[in-house]
């Protein structure tokens, strides 16, 4: 039986001039909207983020955004298991 490892990471997000952040409203079909702030600085650090992990073999599991702080679950196969 595959067995995993799980990792939690928490990430401050790095700080934003404000003429590099773009307000993004997105409603849905339920009629809720929401407000984002986009930013390409966001994009290029969450990749790193990603990138980092992935190459230490961590897969993302799940991740969540509160208080420009990012959570991240991450899980990988423990070592010595073999595929099935």
């Amino acid at each position: 039986m595959i067995q995993w490892e799980y990792q939690i990471t928490l990430h401050a997000f790095p700080e934003i001039k404000e003429a590099e952040e773009e307000q993004i409203i997105h409603c849905d079909q339920a009629g809720q909207c929401f407000v984002h702030d986009s930013s390409r600085v966001g994009v290029e650090w969450l990749k790193t983020i990603f990138h980092e992990m992935g190459k230490e073999g961590w897969e993302l599991v799940q991740s969540g955004y509160h208080r420009r702080e990012l959570l991240c679950i991450w899980k990988k196969r423990k070592e010595g298991e073999e595929s099935c």
